[in-house]
This record gives structure tokens, sequence and C-alpha cells, in this order.
């Protein structure tokens, strides 16, 4: 007996370690929630989510809270880790309103929201009156200028903590549970603390700063909002969820699609990237067990004490589940809901019409049916066809005439959708032209084009070449053209000057000497002589005589030509002596 006993223990537990799994951080991201652990992915849960916002967790009962929004509701679910597998998510109510953030108080059972539309601060309670199947949703605080944003709670000493993003005038505030003894507790140097946690063992506050501009700040204070301390400051991040564990701050950042963290008690910490995501996750909270954050605080003695003796969570959450109908009424015999027309699921909150027309607008039949009136140029039964697409043939382009698609086709084609080609001449004719280029195959500068009839009736040239511009060659002949035009222009100008030069005459100069005098020689009565003559002869034979000074006494004291000339024939005739 007792061998069986340990048999079957040791089957449930083992099945309860498969069951199980480990996780630091849960994330909502689109329409799943995933869990992580040393910076793997561990778990994903998937149900009939679609967009997951907000995310709480109550280490009390091992519980996560998240919003659901679909359509123009809010719904917020549980998901419970020690339960069945098909009793872990229940609906605890749904709202019509944009909630932003949620904390639940498992002291007193009651569940906050914070609705930005509303600008109020909303709660209900675990703990509902079932014989009629209402949900009692109450006001805890109204606001005027205020912005709700982020909530958390304070289960030992019975107060709420809420952030105030107007960027006019920004706060942190408190209050407790009933909504009494309302405060701000952080007004100075802050813009717009999107996140804020609350860490019962350090009784400290965490919240992420959006600076204006490029900037945020990941700050601490103690609980009544003194002690400030600035664990962070940097920049090009969006920090819209921040969460803390035992040791570890983590939050999650929009811009880049990512977690980070950095140590709780570290001096100039740098971020360290947990995961990333394709989309941006939204929600984040860290498995932070609650005997380590309530070790040796007296204060929190009834916390502990709801941990001693927790009920399981069905019999502790009364809230009527998936009974609360948005758009129909409540049959009370089944617990259900008759839907109005247009709209589906258990709750009615589904509208028929929701992204059913893809391009077109969304109507309703009699019976309550979607139909969809298509957008020009779109077809279908939920206009996901472009009248367009794939209608013309051949490349042909496509436009749409009185809402009917009408094709203008491209060369040799026609046909309504561009499908026959035009009919060419089947012998086209021959023409010879003049190539620049040799063939292959003739090895001739010109050749008659060959036209070879293609098997698909289209008629290809398949030995033309064209005598166009050739960039190598025909610069090179231009260049040598005009260089031999050069030369040859320069070797007529240099001909001409040869022949001019010969026909110039030889000017000769005749000097007669004075026939009045008498020669002392033996000489004829006149001397006819020539300068070359004169200049030629011995100077014995010749009626010359030496001038009574040198005829060139010195270079620079030379006058040529016709000064030089008349000097010699003077001091011929003048000279006194003659050679």
């Amino acid at each position: 007996m007792c061998k069986t006993q340990c048999f079957l223990a040791f089957v449930a537990l083992s099945i309860n370690l498969v069951s199980s799994f480990s996780w630091d951080i849960a994330v909502t991201n689109g329409d799943q929630l995933e869990f992580y652990a040393n910076y793997t992915i561990t778990h994903v849960e998937r149900g009939r989510f679609r967009a997951l916002t907000a995310l709480a967790y109550d280490a009390v009962h091992n519980m996560l809270l998240f919003v659901d929004k679909q359509n123009d509701n809010t719904s917020i679910f549980s998901f419970h880790f020690d339960a069945e597998e098909d009793k872990q998510y229940r609906t605890l109510i749904g709202w019509r309103s944009d909630v932003q953030d949620l904390a639940f108080d498992p002291v007193s059972g009651k569940l906050f929201w914070t609705d930005m539309s509303e600008n109020s601060i909303f709660w209900v309670s675990s703990k509902q009156n079932t014989t009629n199947n209402e949900i009692d949703v109450n006001l805890l605080i109204k606001m005027t200028d205020e912005i709700p944003r982020a909530i958390v709670v304070d289960s030992c000493r019975g107060y709420i903590y809420w952030t105030n993003i107007n960027i006019s005038k920004p706060t942190i505030e408190m209050a407790r549970f009933d909504g009494s003894d309302r405060r701000v507790i952080v007004n100075t140097n802050i813009d717009r603390p999107i996140s804020l946690a609350l860490d019962q063992r350090t009784k400290r506050l965490y919240w992420a700063d959006d600076k204006l501009g490029i900037y945020y700040t990941i700050e601490s204070s103690d609980l009544e909002g003194k002690d400030r301390k600035t664990l962070l400051h940097g920049s090009y991040h969006e920090p819209n969820v921040l969460t803390v564990s035992n040791d570890s701050i983590y939050w999650v950042e929009g811009g880049h699609k990512s977690v980070w963290k950095i140590p709780k008690n570290a001096v100039n910490p740098k971020p360290e990237e947990v995961a990333s995501f394709r989309d941006p996750p939204f929600g984040i909270v860290a498995n932070y067990k609650v005997e380590d954050q309530t070790m040796a605080r007296p204060e929190c003695e009834a916390l502990t004490n709801v941990l001693k003796n927790k009920s399981s969570i069905n019999d502790f959450f009364n809230i009527p589940g998936d009974t609360y109908c948005l758009h129909g009424d409540k049959i009370k015999q089944n617990s259900t809901c008759k839907c109005f027309r247009g709209y589906t699921g258990i709750r009615c909150q589904t509208n028929v019409c929701e992204n059913f027309c893809f391009n077109g607008r969304c109507n309703l039949t009699p019976e309550g049916n979607p139909q969809c009136l298509c957008k020009p140029g779109f077809s279908g039964a939920r206009c996901q066809t472009n009248v367009c697409y794939s209608y013309c043939l051949n490349n042909g382009k496509c436009s749409l005439d009185c809402l009917k698609p009408v094709c203008k086709c491209v060369h040799k084609f026609e046909g309504e959708r561009c499908e026959t080609r035009v009919v060419e001449a089947t012998v086209p004719p021959t023409t010879d032209v003049p190539c620049n280029c040799s063939d292959t195959r003739t090895n001739s500068v010109l050749f008659r084009m060959e036209n070879l009839t293609a098997g698909d009736g289209v008629y290809v040239d398949t030995a033309s070449c064209s005598a166009g511009w050739d960039p190598v060659r025909d610069p090179i002949l231009m260049f040598l053209g005009a260089l031999c035009g050069l030369l040859c222009l320069a070797c007529a100008v240099l001909i001409t000057k040869i022949l001019q030069l010969k026909k110039r005459p030889r000017i000769k100069k005749r000097i007669i000497v004075n026939k009045n005098v008498t020669p002392l020689t033996a000489r004829p009565d006149q001397c006819e002589i020539t300068i070359e003559n004169c200049c030629n002869m011995n100077i014995c034979e010749t009626p010359c005589f030496e001038p009574r000074n040198t005829i060139r006494p010195t270079l620079l004291d030379t006058k040529p030509g016709k000064e030089e000339k008349k000097n010699l024939i003077a001091n011929m005739e003048n000279s006194d002596d003659f050679y």
C-alpha cells in the first residue's frame, strides 16, 4: 500500500514538473504571452486574443492578469499557472473604455485599473454577488486635468500609487484603497512618468521618466516620494513599462522593440538587452516571490497570512466569467449571451464587419451577415481582388473606364486583353546595307540581310550590323587626318618662301672716281671701278687709296651698308698718299 502511494505521488510530481516551466520575466507581445529565462524564451501562451497590452502579476496565487484590446472594448483576463489546462484562462471583466494599466491586491481582493479616456481609476472586487450574474464596477477617483497612466498597489500598507502624464503638470500620486488620503508625492524635475513599479523589500518606488527630446531616466524614491535617486540617465530609448525583481530592474523599450535591464543597486549601470522582438512588446512583469518581498517586514503580516492560507483561484475569484455581454442580452438560464445583429463571440465582443472587407465598406444583410460594397477597381466577396490584376496580357497596361478594366497594348499585340499578336508580312524585303564590321561567315563589309522565320511567326534578323560611330577608331582617324593636313600646309608655306628668295636681284653699285683729278700713275684719264673690284684687287694695282683713318676703326663704330661705302669713297678721293 505504501509503495503504491509513493508511486502515485512520484507520478503526480513528475507530471507537475513536466507541465511547469521556469521563467524570469513575462511579456505581452501581440496576441500572445511570452516567458523568458536566462535571456531565452521558454514558453509561449496563445489563446483567443488579439492585442495584449497591460500585464500584472499576483505572486500569491501565481496568476497573471492582462488586458486584451478588441474592437471598441477592453477585456481583462487571468491566467493561472497551477490550474488545469482548460481552466487556466478566465475572463474577469469586459470594459468599453481605454485601460492603460492594472494592479491586483491579494489581501483585499481588489483589482484596480487606470482609464485614460475617462481620466479615472476604477476597481472591482474579486468577491461578487453571483445571484444575478451582475458585475459591480466601482469608480475610485475621477480626475479633471490629470491623465492616469501606470498604477501599482502596496499590499502591506493598503495604498495605491499612480502616475499622471499630463505634460503641463506631471506627478506621481498615492491614495488609500478607498480613495482617501490622496497626496502628490513627486511633482518636481519630472516630465512624463510613463511607468511605475513598487518593491516591498526595499520599500521604494521605481519609475521611468520619458524626458523631453531624446533623453530618459530610471529613478527611485522611498514610498513617500523622498530620497530621490537617478539610477540611469540615457538617450534614444522609449521606456513604456517597468518592473522590478529581486535584483534587477526591467523595462520594455518600444522604439527598439526589446527588453532591457540594469542591476537594482549598481552605480552608473550599463543597460543590458534581454530580448528583442519583431513587433513592439507592451507589458512586462518579473517573477518576484512574495517570500523575498515580505521578509522581515512586520507591516506585511496580512500579505504573509494570505500566502499561507490561500485558496484555489476558482474559489477566490467569484467574478462571473464570460457572462458580461458587451453587445447583446444575457440569458440567465444558462449564463450565455444573445448577441445583437452584427456581433458575435462568447460575450458578443466581435463585430462581424471588423476586418471583413479588404477594399470596401461593410454592410449588414437583414440576417446580420457582413456584405461588402467594393471600391472602384476591386471585386470579390470581401473586395479582395483587384480587377486589373493579371487582366492585361503581354505587358499591357490596365486602367479603369466606367469601372471596367481596359487594356492598352504594347507593340505587336492587340485584342481586348492584348492576347493576339499582330500579323506581319511572311516575306520581309531584303536590303543591302553598308556595314563597318565584318561577318565571320562571309568576311565581307557589304552583305545582304537574312531574315529567318522563327517558330512562333516572329521574323528575326540574324546577320545585321550597323555602320555607327566607333569611339576608338574614328577619333584616331580624325586626329591623323588633321595632322596630315597641317604638315601639308607647312610644306606649302616653306616652298613659297624659297621661291621668293631665288627671284631677288643682285644689286651692284658703280662708283666713278673723280674724272678731273689726274692720277699719279699711268692710268687712263678716267677710272671706272666697282667697289667689289676695288676691294678684290691687289693694293698695288688699284687706284684705291689708303684712307686717312682705318675704314673700320673699331667694331663698335662700324657703320653697315651705305654709310660704309660712302666713307670708303671719301677716303679714296681726298687722300694725299696712295699705295
